[in-house]
């Protein structure tokens, strides 16, 4: 009986030995790259995936940071708004204090009358003299002489004169418009005097004792002893 030869095996004694290497430059055995190419397309997706994350991250920071500066920025327009409102109102504040302002310059206080105007005051001439005192509501006439007495009026040989020992008696011309307050403190201030006649139309300003003014004005004189009336303002 014959057997076919036996392949695969060298040597004598039917022992079997492994294939010899393929020599260099031939084609690898087929099912030998297929683990590193899965490990290449892993590693390509984990990338990928990172870098997606990484975009994603920096669209959300923009947008975010841009609304904070939006909302920022509506903050401040508010304030400006606001603060403008303010100015705004300050502003009209300040007009109307100096509308105020003005109107109170340009409006004159009246002078407060404690006697008068132009009261008529009647005033027994008396010899040696007789004395007035304008701070009194009326003004007080007496023949005796009385602390603070603002004039006298005392007969002499010209007639009556009309006179202050202190000072406080300023004479006006004949026939002008009375004067206010001012301009009659002024007359005192500019030219005052102790004395002077006292005649039908003449006209005075006094300071008295406590420090009011007074306009008098001569309606009637004896011209001597007798009654002498005049018209008086006090002002305080």
């Amino acid at each position: 009986m014959s057997y076919p030869p036996s392949t695969g095996s060298s040597g004598q004694g039917g022992r079997s030995y492994p294939a010899p290497p393929p020599p260099p430059g031939s084609a690898p055995p087929k099912g030998t790259s297929g683990g590193s190419g899965g490990n290449k397309a892993l590693v390509v997706a984990v990338v990928f995936l990172g870098f997606a994350v990484l975009v994603a991250a920096a669209v959300v920071f923009v947008v975010a940071g841009r609304g904070a500066d939006e909302g920022s920025a509506s903050q401040d327009a508010g304030a400006g708004a606001q603060g403008g409102g303010d100015g705004a109102g300050g502003a009209e504040d300040a007009a109307a204090g100096e509308g105020e302002a003005e109107g109170s310059a340009e409006e004159p206080q009246e002078d407060t009358v404690a006697f008068g105007p132009d009261e008529e005051l009647s005033i027994e001439v008396v010899s040696p003299q007789t004395y007035v005192d304008l701070d009194g509501d009326p003004p007080l006439v007496v023949e005796d002489r009385v602390d603070g007495y603002d004039f006298v009026l005392r007969p002499n040989i010209n007639g009556v004169a009309f006179e202050n020992s202190g000072g406080g008696i300023a004479p006006l011309p004949e026939g002008g418009e009375a004067p206010d307050r001012a301009a009659c403190l002024d007359a005192v201030e500019t030219n005052g005097s102790t004395g002077t006649g006292f005649s039908n139309g003449s006209r005075f300003c006094v300071q008295t004792d406590q420090g009011r003014v007074a306009y008098i004005e001569a309606v009637s004189s004896p011209g001597g002893t007798g009654t002498a009336t005049v018209q008086a303002t006090v002002w305080e």
